[in-house]
């Protein structure tokens, strides 16, 4: 039922693929629901601080810089890097890719101290609208109407949400709206761009990607701290509120790690398997953050915020039909074959299960 790719999957150092798919999926699946639930939550523990919704780029730093540091290890000492290698990659392209990098997380990271939690994080779900758009003005990529359809309900979904909000959370602002639309934007380019970069240097890891991109990023929002005259603001509110250093390192360190294992799970299970699962985080970090940290709620942000994941799961389907047809195959062949045997059609073809 999980169709992934063919290759050993290495997950921090470790061979996956000595392990059955299913077992390789339990492992992943539940690493990226664990650790971005984690993520998630001291994400939004920070911006509760009295006082820290202006440091978002400060927050972003720190990420940066201990990115930088635990991809740096993971190329020493648990990746086979290709940094040295003679096929040597142009500077410039890392920095492209920096920039990208900061306008995505950095954009995403400073909007929280504009909006409500689960409004970022349902914008941040729908990344198809830029990517569709610029597409179709880039490329002239033409789409079919139920990819239309998608981008419809996410539209309508993310106004009604967000409208929504502006009611029941009156600090939310405009400003944050525009952030996070511009992290969208960065991110309709970004995958694009990263894919490329790989494809034409298939013997870069995700770990060197990381290395370059985040260094360069660091040293760009380093610079935008010191231009602004906020490193020194920021830097003394973080040394009075200590606790930020730690909550920081966590953050940073559970996304990196989670991030690897996102990459385990597309090589293991393949790309719908892995749409399905950070979908299904979205939503639960949605709900866990109602749970965990008092805030204004509504009905209506059931009803919009499902409205915008129906247009998650058709453009998940669009994207994906022959994935999810075979699976539904599969998936009727594995529960006949365990409750009664029968032949059953696989592919076109008849297939005898023996009863048990």
């Amino acid at each position: 039922m999980m169709n992934g790719h063919k290759g050993d999957n290495i997950l921090l150092g470790y061979n996956l693929s000595k392990h059955s798919q299913t077992k390789q999926f339990c492992v992943c699946s539940s690493g990226v629901l664990l650790l971005y639930l984690l993520y998630g939550f001291i994400q939004e523990k920070m911006f509760h601080i009295p006082g820290f919704n202006s440091h978002g780029w400060y927050l972003s730093l720190m990420q940066f810089v201990s990115v930088t540091i635990f991809a740096y290890l993971d190329t020493k000492c648990l990746s086979k890097s290709a940094r040295g290698n003679k096929q040597a990659i142009p500077y410039y392209q890392f920095m492209i890719l920096a920039w990208m990098t900061v306008g995505s997380m950095g954009l995403s990271t400073v909007s929280l101290g504009y909006l409500n939690f689960p409004t970022q994080v349902i914008f941040k779900s729908c990344k198809l609208i830029p990517t569709m758009i610029g597409s179709i003005i880039i490329l002239g990529k033409k789409y079919r109407a139920i990819d239309y359809a998608s981008v419809g309900l996410m539209t309508f979904g993310l106004t009604w949400f967000s409208m929504i909000d502006q009611t029941v959370y009156p600090t939310a602002q405009t400003t944050g709206l525009i952030l996070i639309c511009g992290a969208l934007a960065v991110d309709g380019v970004y995958g694009n761009y990263q894919e490329k970069l790989m494809k034409a240097n298939p013997h870069l890891r995700s770990a060197d990607i990381s290395f370059y991109s985040y260094s360069f990023g660091a040293a760009l929002i380093f610079t935008w701290l010191v231009s602004t005259g906020t490193l020194m603001t920021s830097f003394r509110f973080v040394a009075s509120h200590r606790e930020v250093y730690g909550l920081a390192f966590v953050y940073s360190l559970v996304g990196y790690l989670g991030q690897q294992f996102v990459l385990c799970l597309i090589k293991s299970s393949g790309v719908l398997i892995s749409c399905i699962v950070t979908t299904m985080r979205k939503g639960l970090t949605i709900v866990l953050s109602f749970i965990f940290f008092a805030k204004p709620f509504s009905i209506q942000y059931v009803w919009s915020g499902s409205i915008v994941f129906l247009g998650i799961g058709l453009s998940i389907y669009s994207r994906n039909k022959v994935a999810i047809k075979s699976a539904i195959i599969d998936l009727r062949f594995y529960i006949n074959e365990f409750i009664v045997g029968h032949r059953v059609p696989v592919f076109g073809k008849t297939k005898l299960i023996q009863q048990v």
